[in-house]
């Protein structure tokens, strides 16, 4: 149990660290999100749920309409999200 314990206790801690930085993960405007690891989908997802290519993904990243949640170099987003980017887009005449 001691060693339970040790572990439980540096899980802690570098959660404890991380929770200060955790935000520069986010895509600026994101910060105050809450977004559960299970809930998230791949760019490769995105591009299959959408039906467009991985060019026109680019694009649209690029452009401003689809704003991923970048961990490192990969990109994922919350399905909630992607309707709302789809909505405004829409709704700008963007798509």
């Amino acid at each position: 149990m001691k060693q339970l314990d040790k572990i439980v206790a540096l899980l802690t801690e570098i959660n404890n660290k991380l929770l200060p930085v955790g935000h520069h993960l986010l895509p600026k405007g994101n910060q105050d999100r809450e977004w559960n690891v299970d809930e998230l989908m791949t760019r490769m997802a995105v591009v299959s749920r959408l039906g467009i290519s991985e060019r026109t993904y680019n694009r649209w990243v690029k452009s401003g309409i689809l704003t991923p949640i970048c961990l490192g170099n990969k990109h994922y987003y919350r399905e909630k999200d992607l309707q709302d980017a789809l909505k405004r887009s829409v709704n700008r005449g963007l798509i």
